[in-house]
C-alpha cells in the first residue's frame, strides 16, 4: 500500500478491513511519506494490529530505482506518474505474490484474491476515454492490447511473482532496456496521464494467460459525503470506495466515524 500526503486517514479505513481478505495476508508492505512512528501511531489509535507491517519511506524505492524523474513540473498531477512506478518498483523488489491495495478502497465482504493458486481481479466494465489510454500505450510497450470489456482500474490488484518476471522480461527485451527506462521513453510524462500500472498487470495476464485468472465486479453504493453512510443499504455491496473529496483527503473524525459504522454492520 502506497499512502500519499493527506491519506493516511483513508488508509486507517482500508486497513481495518484487512480480515476480510483471503488469504490471510502474510506481510503488510506500506510506502509512505509518512514515518514510521506518525504511521504507527495513527493505526494503533484506530485499532490496527500493525505486526508483520513492514515500512519503507516513498525515497528508498524512488531512489533505488531512478524514479526521481517520473514527475511533470508544471501540474498538480506532479507525482502521478512516480506513484504508479512505486508500484511496479514494490513488485519488483519483493520476491513473493502481493495484493495491491490503495488506500481510498476496502472490502466489506470476503475477498478471495488468489484461488487456486491464480488472481482473481476486481474488475469494472470499460466505460470513459481513459480507458483506451491506457490501452493504447500498454500495447506500445508490450504489443499487447485489451481483449474484453474489463477495465482492472479497481484499487485492488493481485499478482503472482511469476507473471511480473515474464512481464519484466517481455519489456525489457522488447525495448533492449530495464523496464523502468522502457516505461519512462515511451511518451512525455505530461497530462495525458497516459500509464496505468493496473491495465498493464491486468491486460498483460488476461491476454497471455487467460485461462489462468478469473475476476470479480465491484458492488457499492455511490456515497460522496459522512453524512450518507447511514442513507443507503449496504447489503450487497462488496467494496466500499472513495471516489472524491471529501471522502478522499478525509479528516481523522471521519475515518473514526467510517471505522466505527462498517464494524458495525459487519459484525
Amino acid at each position: 500500500m502506497g499512502i500519499g500526503a493527506g491519506r493516511m486517514y483513508e488508509a486507517c479505513c482500508a486497513l481495518s478491513f484487512d480480515k476480510f481478505l483471503e488469504p490471510d495476508i502474510a506481510e503488510t508492505h506500506i510506502v509512505s511519506v509518512y514515518s514510521f512512528v506518525t504511521l504507527t501511531e495513527q493505526f494503533h489509535k484506530c485499532g490496527i494490529d500493525t505486526t508483520g507491517f513492514v515500512f519503507y519511506r516513498d525515497r528508498e524505492i524512488i531512489d533505488q530505482y531512478k524514479l526521481s524523474n517520473w514527475r511533470t513540473n508544471e501540474t498538480a498531477t506532479d507525482t502521478w506518474y512516480q506513484q504508479q512506478g512505486v508500484k511496479l518498483a514494490l513488485l519488483d523488489y519483493l520476491d513473493s505474490d502481493v495484493l495491491f491495495q490503495d488506500v481510498d478502497v476496502f472490502a466489506i465482504k470476503p475477498y478471495k484474491f488468489f484461488d487456486n493458486a491464480q488472481p482473481v481481479f476486481r474488475t469494472e466494465d470499460v466505460w470513459n476515454e481513459h480507458h483506451s489510454i491506457y490501452n493504447e500505450y500498454v500495447e506500445k510497450l508490450i504489443g499487447l492490447k485489451r481483449e474484453s470489456n474489463e477495465s482492472y482500474v479497481t484499487e485492488f490488484m493481485p499478482y503472482l511473482q511469476k507473471d511480473w518476471q515474464s512481464l519484466k522480461t517481455l519489456i525489457e527485451t522488447r525495448h533492449n532496456t530495464t523496464w523502468t527506462e522502457a516505461i519512462r521513453n515511451l511518451a512525455p510524462f505530461d497530462e495525458t496521464m497516459w500509464l496505468s500500472e493496473y491495465e498493464l498487470l491486468g491486460i498483460y495476464k488476461s491476454v497471455t494467460d487467460s485461462d489462468n485468472y478469473q475476476y470479480v465486479k465491484d458492488i457499492m453504493p455511490q456515497f460522496h459525503r459522512i453524512e450518507q453512510l447511514e442513507q443507503f443499504d449496504w447489503h450487497d455491496a462488496n467494496v466500499v470506495k472513495f471516489k472524491n473529496r471529501p471522502l478522499k483527503y478525509m479528516d481523522e473524525q471521519d475515518s473514526l466515524t467510517i471505522i466505527d459504522y462498517f464494524k458495525r454492520i459487519t459484525a
